[in-house]
């Protein structure tokens, strides 16, 4: 075989085989969990119950979703049934460590926006979408309870309200202060702020 040859197949080889599986986008920047939930209009936890599922022609596995509400943590105008369908959803993201987001008997923590009374899709944050999909276990559910407005923690609509129980203890009562992500401003942290630093900036002054 002609040498150039064998040395550019050698090579193709080689550049393929350092190719990652997924690069995000230019300017991508990962998003924190706090910022993400607290910008969510829900924020639940449960478990996930069942899929329907298709895979298309590049093997991305698309569909629903079935979900068992356990605990609301943060709601919308209208309330949480106890069982809701999370369509559409992409099972694995190449891009993320965790590339099995989606297992039936698995508990998640969702960030969610209402599609119609029991249908619900995934909240997106930031240009390169950051879903909000994390993992139930205690030290990211207490992480996420420590976020502004996820304090006050129910059950969904008809699940028994002595359930409350199989929610984790949640790290921060709700009147013992909360997380507010980096840009963000509690009105009521700023209602006590913003007089004492006016009442501080005449002092200065005197």
């Amino acid at each position: 075989m002609n040498s150039p040859l064998v040395v550019l197949l050698v090579t193709l080889t080689f550049l393929c085989s350092e190719i990652p599986a997924c690069s995000p986008p230019l300017g991508w920047k990962s998003i924190s969990l706090e910022e993400v939930l607290f910008n969510s209009a829900i924020v639940v936890y449960g478990k996930d119950v069942g899929h329907n599922l298709t895979a298309n022609r590049t093997q991305d596995v698309r569909g629903e979703v079935f979900l068992q509400v356990y605990c609301v943590l943060k709601k919308d105008s209208s309330g949480i049934p106890e069982n809701i369908t999370l369509s559409p959803v992409s099972i694995a993201d190449p891009c993320s460590d965790w590339t099995h987001r989606f297992i039936p008997g698995q508990m998640i923590i969702l960030g969610l926006k209402r599609s119609s009374a029991d249908t619900f899709t995934i909240h997106m944050e930031g240009e390169f979408a950051n879903e909000a999909i994390y993992k139930g276990d205690t030290d990211t559910y207490n992480k996420a309870t420590k976020v502004c407005g996820l304090q006050t923690i129910t059950v969904p609509d008809g699940r028994n309200a002595s359930l409350i129980s199989d929610c984790p203890p949640h790290a921060v009562p709700a009147d013992a202060g909360c997380v507010m992500p980096s840009g963000t401003t509690d009105f009521r942290v700023s209602m006590i702020l913003l007089p004492a630093l006016s009442i501080l900036a005449s002092t200065l002054k005197l």
